[in-house]
């Protein structure tokens, strides 16, 4: 299951980290939302280096190269907080006024320093060859903490990325960009999947702590579907945006020609 899901969202994460690094290099000189640019193509280029570590085949082979056990899983989750922390960056510069862009950025690589902060103590305090940073690992409590750190991030992360796609698509569909608006709006329910995802290992972590979880083999189904539909949805559709502020800004310019 997670060979199929993550291979499947590598291959969107490379189209999209091409289109977008494409379009990145091509305004280059515009400076208006030139953070934007740059850090929507960084996200979905750690992204996708992120799922392709989540590979099963990918993960051994990594973990044999380095010679060191849970090394692509430490490397998939920091790109996972690379990834939120980057589009968190994107969406700031398109919806804050320049008053408070610059402390708004500061907040947020703030948060994403501090977390990774946390995580890296505890994975390596509780790293060994007999265990992996997953669910079924979570009797460890240094695996349980470290995961929960990760989640909370991520819940954290994708609930503003989800409220902030949702104001944007609502104000660009009143304006008449169809396009951008749809993409927005899936954005929102990706990034709303984001935090299902997160609530799903979440929940199984917290209800096995109180010693009553819900069956692991459901959680190792459901929250890799929720993490894959939220990586494939999440860059469709803010691709889908790009393309849409392209197709505006084609319409403004051939107006004010005619």
């Amino acid at each position: 299951m997670d060979g199929i899901v993550f291979g499947l969202c590598a291959l969107f994460g490379i189209a999209g980290t091409v289109l977008s690094a494409r379009e990145a290099w091509r305004q280059r000189a515009r400076q208006e939302y030139r953070i934007a640019r740059f850090t929507r193509a960084v996200a979905f280029g750690v992204c996708t280096i992120g799922v392709i570590l989540a590979v099963p085949a990918v993960e051994d082979l990594f973990e044999s190269a380095t010679g060191m056990n849970n090394a692509a899983k430490l490397g998939a989750h920091i790109c996972a907080v690379l990834w939120c922390g980057s589009l968190q960056l994107m969406l700031v510069d398109w919806s804050y006024n320049q008053d408070v862009l610059k402390a708004s950025l500061y907040a947020r690589i703030a948060l994403a320093v501090c977390v990774l902060v946390a995580m890296l103590p505890l994975f390596i305090a509780t790293t060994s060859d007999d265990l992996e940073f997953t669910t079924e690992f979570a009797q460890e409590p240094g695996v349980t903490v470290y995961l929960l750190v990760y989640l909370g991030y991520v819940a954290i992360t994708c609930g503003e990325i989800a409220f902030l796609c949702f104001g944007m698509g609502l104000f660009t569909r009143k304006r008449g960009h169809s396009w951008s608006a749809r993409g927005l709006t899936m954005s929102a329910v990706a990034a709303a999947l984001g935090v299902a995802y997160a609530a799903s290992k979440g929940s199984y972590l917290v209800t096995h702590y109180l010693r009553h979880p819900w069956p692991l083999k459901a959680e190792e189904i459901i929250s890799p579907l929720l993490a894959g539909l939220a990586v494939v949805a999440l860059i469709t559709g803010l691709t889908m945006a790009m393309v849409g502020r392209r197709i505006a800004n084609r319409k403004a310019v051939t107006s004010s020609a005619t």
